[in-house]
């Protein structure tokens, strides 16, 4: 009884710890990006804004599959900003204008950066988003976050093209219905 009592308290404390070394091993690769590109990164510069502290802008990087250079480099908040306005044009971003000088500064520490070095974590994958933190000078790696839809799009698979065939079960219904009754313009 009293091995058994032991295998499941190590196996509970096994189980307790790995989200601590999964939090250990994130919080090592964000320092060791900051140590890359924080050199290239005027942080400091930006300290005298008010309120810079609330700002976490994003950053999407794309590397090309061949030589592991940089190809694209997306600020997020500005990029879903577009996307919104083709939908709504009257939408503002807060901060506009500060968002630009900030994504400036983030694309250009990238690109003075080696790309190998940002990438030596990662050996395969091409797409990397990073979130800056002007005030405290570190960065961050996060997932992209998923783009502002317009809600009407949400119904674009609800409809059916003329050429489209839905079945329910064993019942079929028509590619295009023949109308019954004849109209005739008015």
């Amino acid at each position: 009884m009293h091995k058994i009592s032991f295998y499941i308290k190590f196996i509970f404390f096994v189980i307790l710890s790995i989200p601590c070394f999964a939090l250990e091993f994130e919080e090592v690769l964000n320092q060791k990006l900051t140590d890359v590109i924080r050199p290239n990164w005027p942080y400091e510069a930006f300290l005298a804004i008010p309120r810079i502290s609330e700002m976490s802008p994003a950053l999407t990087l794309e590397f090309s599959k061949e030589d592991r250079s940089l190809k694209i480099a997306k600020c997020i908040e500005l990029f879903y900003l577009e996307l919104q306005e083709k939908f709504d044009p009257d939408v503002t971003l807060d901060r506009e204008s500060l968002h630009e000088l900030l994504c400036k500064a983030m694309k250009r520490a990238v690109q003075k950066t080696e790309s190998s070095e940002i990438l030596q974590n990662f050996p395969e994958s091409n797409y990397i988003s990073l979130q800056f933190d002007f005030f405290n000078g570190m960065i961050k790696l996060i997932e992209i976050p998923y783009p502002p839809l317009n809600p009407l799009l949400k119904l674009e698979n609800v409809f059916l093209n003329e050429g489209d065939v839905i079945n329910f079960g064993e019942i079929d219904l028509p590619e295009e219905l023949v109308l019954e009754i004849n109209q005739t313009p008015l």
